[in-house]
């Protein structure tokens, strides 16, 4: 039995239908990272004033213990896929997802305060196993859908420019709302918004792709082990160094942002416009990434926009302290890079999972499980390296070296780490394709 390919573009009639229909579930996934990023901690120590160190300690335990499930819900993703489909999975882990979500945002006040650590232990590893088991179905569902390649690259392109729309979103929230971005009006809203776009998300997937998910693979098609993975087709593992290498790349600036602007640019009040600058420069960057991946090889367009983020970032060298338009520049040709970093990497991955069906082999679940336990990993190096570093260094006392070891996290490392990344799909991205 043949997979149904659709196709991009005016030239091959494209659906907008299909690219929204999938696209949209990004957006309340993103909408929901950056409190659980950047809020959070600060978010229940304001308003419970429950231990700091508590909070810690409880966010460092499940963000191992998701980082561990990302891999393991990919497997079971794999095997349950034939029974159960791409889409109820999406479900049951929305469901989750909100079922963990509810109490953290919304704690109980008695039992938060005097089990915090159980209590937030408990309530995130609900929360990050609905994300996880929303997260990589929804991925895999793109090799259920297409095997064009400029199709997988417009529908990953969708869903990245969703999630940045959500990453806007929230961003611009406490804004609307004239609120802290921690108080608790916020959340509230936030919440609402989140359980209405999940809602609406699964709604669309449901009736835009019943149909085609309800498919069956061919019998041909097995699910196939991590140790039959390395073993028969190690070929598939080739992406994962330059997509973990880029990602500790964006991680550090990422994690240093607020740091950076306002220790080592005394730029804090500008930080909110020049986050958003970069994020919507990364939505309207996009279309172009799409083009530039169906004129050259998927692998070739990737490595230029890091190449092209890498030469951005040089721009630093010429930054001074409480230079907003210089730093504004930098914000807008970075960001520009961000759509290609987002859906190119995710697009070359689902055609990996394609290259291995032919092969009769299947591992859409459990390769995007891999994929999310690099991304993890890198955002807990960067947060396990630069953090205490900062602060053995004494940044809050505004050292110099402090500052000096700022800067180089921020804007040096992630060249260095992005022109490897660079180095590495030039190398080898031929044998992905």
């Amino acid at each position: 039995m043949k997979f149904k390919t659709l196709s991009v573009g005016r030239k091959t009639g494209a659906s907008w239908s299909m690219d929204v229909g999938y696209g949209l579930m990004g957006l309340p996934l993103a909408l929901l990272g950056l409190p659980f990023y950047f809020y959070m901690p600060n978010y229940w120590y304001e308003n419970w004033g429950v231990s700091l160190a508590a909070i810690g300690l409880a966010l460092f335990v499940t963000r191992i213990a998701d980082m561990v499930t990302d891999p393991l819900v990919g497997l079971y993703s794999d095997r349950w896929e034939s029974r159960f489909g791409y889409l109820r999975q999406t479900q049951f882990g929305a469901v989750l997802l909100i079922v963990g979500t509810w109490p953290l945002f919304f704690p109980l006040a008695s039992l938060f305060q005097q089990y915090t650590f159980g209590y937030l232990v408990v309530w995130s590893f609900v929360a990050f196993l609905g994300w996880t088991w929303l997260a990589v179905p929804y991925q895999a569902v793109v090799s259920r859908l297409t095997h064009d390649p400029d199709v997988k690259t417009r529908l990953t392109s969708f869903r990245e420019g969703f999630g940045l729309v959500g990453v806007m979103l929230a961003l611009s929230l406490p804004v609307i709302l004239s609120e802290t971005p921690t108080s608790q009006p916020v959340f509230e809203v936030l919440f609402g918004v989140l359980l209405v776009t999940l809602l609406v998300a699964l709604a669309v997937q449901s009736g835009r792709f019943h149909e085609t998910l309800k498919r069956k693979r061919p019998d041909s098609v097995r699910v196939t082990s991590i140790r039959s993975l390395w073993r028969h087709h190690r070929w598939s593992f080739g992406i994962m160094p330059a997509y973990f290498f880029n990602g500790l790349a964006n991680a550090f600036p990422a994690t240093l942002f607020m740091f950076f602007v306002s220790d080592a640019l005394q730029m804090e009040a500008q930080a909110g416009v020049l986050l958003a600058v970069f994020f919507v420069s990364g939505v309207l960057g996009l279309p172009f990434w799409f083009w530039l991946s169906t004129k050259v090889e998927k692998y070739q367009a990737w490595a230029f926009s890091m190449l092209f983020s890498a030469i951005s970032f040089t721009g630093l060298i010429w930054v001074e302290v409480g230079d907003f338009y210089a730093y504004l520049a930098i914000c807008v040709l970075t960001g520009w890079s961000l759509g290609a970093d987002l859906a190119l990497p995710s697009s070359l991955q689902v055609d990996l999972v394609h290259r291995l069906e032919k092969q009769s082999a299947q591992a859409a679940g459990t390769l995007f499980g891999f994929w999310g336990l690099l991304t993890k990993l890198a955002i807990a190096l960067s947060l396990g390296i630069a953090l205490p570093l900062l602060d053995l260094l004494g940044l809050e006392q505004g050292s110099t070296s402090a500052i000096t070891a700022l800067w180089w996290m921020y804007g040096v490392i992630p060249v260095c780490l992005k022109l490897f990344a660079v180095g590495w799909v030039l190398c080898f991205g031929r044998q992905w394709t």
